[in-house]
């Protein structure tokens, strides 16, 4: 079988992840299974080494962005995230989300700076209380919920990084 994240770095089946606790494992295990110090070993060992590696680093990458750890973690539990069929089953949702990207628009046409950061506010107040949410049914074992604010999570941070960009756009004018 093979080892899952959270146990190849040694950390609790929790989320949120400890980031302190993340980056220590992280880079205890990168000293330890780096390339070099297997030099002279034989291309079998460095072969094995180099999987290792790359299996250490690919689980930092997934479970030091709080979205993709709780992707990975639905997918423990056998809940496929990136299914064909993404749809979010609750249509006051989608359309708030319509006229979240209109506000967008409109604040970039207006270039109202000022209000656009205050968007940009609310925005992470929301997806935060989005990612509370999945946490709590997640911790709660109700898989198919979490899914549906994991898609969620997704609008929110989509959203916040047009915003971001916009941003980037304002100092570039």
């Amino acid at each position: 079988m093979e080892k899952n994240y959270f146990n190849l770095l040694q950390l609790p089946v929790v989320l949120p992840i400890d980031g302190s606790l993340l980056s220590l494992h992280y880079q205890q295990l990168q000293r330890q299974f780096h390339p070099d110090n297997y030099a002279t070993a034989p291309d079998n060992e460095k072969a094995a080494i180099l999987q290792q590696s790359a299996s250490i680093n690919a689980a930092y990458q997934t479970l030091k962005d709080p979205i993709k750890a709780a992707e990975y973690r639905l997918s423990l539990e056998g809940i496929n995230i990136n299914e064909e069929q993404q749809t979010i089953h609750d249509s006051p949702f989608l359309m708030e989300q319509f006229m979240l990207r209109e506000q967008l628009d409109d604040l970039e046409h207006a270039q109202n700076w000022d209000e656009l950061t205050l968007f940009y506010d609310e925005m992470i107040e929301r997806k935060n209380q989005i990612y509370a949410q999945l946490l709590e049914y997640i911790n709660q074992s109700h898989w198919l919920m979490a899914k549906q604010q994991l898609y969620k999570l997704r609008y929110y941070a989509k959203l916040i990084e047009q915003i971001e960009l916009l941003q980037e756009k304002q100092f570039n004018l």
